[in-house]
């Protein structure tokens, strides 16, 4: 993986792609550490397509975290508990910064989460296909993204 990484590094900068990992990467080795940060840091100014890559990553301890680390600036005294909002909490996650998904294709036929983006999915449309991932091609995402425009939206509203 981190040769790939590397070299998928000058792709991602010559196609403008901001890379972003999700997820506790603290138990990865300092080398690989070091390496998500660099490609990172590295991409932080690209206007492009943000490529989330989840590594270690669980929706429910996504949110454990984003909650310890809103209590500790409480406890800390830099905010106060009413000051946590639905956007401060937000921000606090790992994908802080970044708009939640619209839709969320599901491959393999399976009809559950996953623990995939618990928060963030709130309001997403959900498309479930009968084929696996690796099996994934473009006509299924034109026929998912056909599907998708035809739904009408309500998030949350009758």
């Amino acid at each position: 993986f981190q040769q790939y990484l590397e070299e998928a590094l000058r792709d991602f900068l010559d196609e403008n792609i901001r890379v972003r990992f999700i997820g506790d990467t603290s138990v990865f080795s300092p080398k690989l550490r070091e390496l998500i940060q660099r490609v990172e840091d590295s991409s932080a100014c690209k206007t492009g397509m943000v490529l989330n890559i989840a590594m270690n990553y669980g929706g429910r301890a996504e949110i454990i975290h984003a909650a310890r680390s809103l209590a500790e600036k409480v406890r800390q005294g830099e905010m106060a508990p009413e000051e946590i909002t639905e956007e401060v909490f937000s921000q606090a996650l790992y994908t802080g910064g970044q708009p939640d998904p619209d839709l969320i294709i599901r491959p393999s036929g399976e009809q559950r989460t996953s623990n995939f983006l618990l928060w963030q999915s709130a309001y997403a449309e959900y498309i479930v296909c009968d084929i696996l991932w690796p099996d994934f091609k473009t006509k299924d995402l034109e026929e998912a993204l056909d599907e998708f425009s035809r739904r009408q939206r309500r998030f949350g509203g009758v």
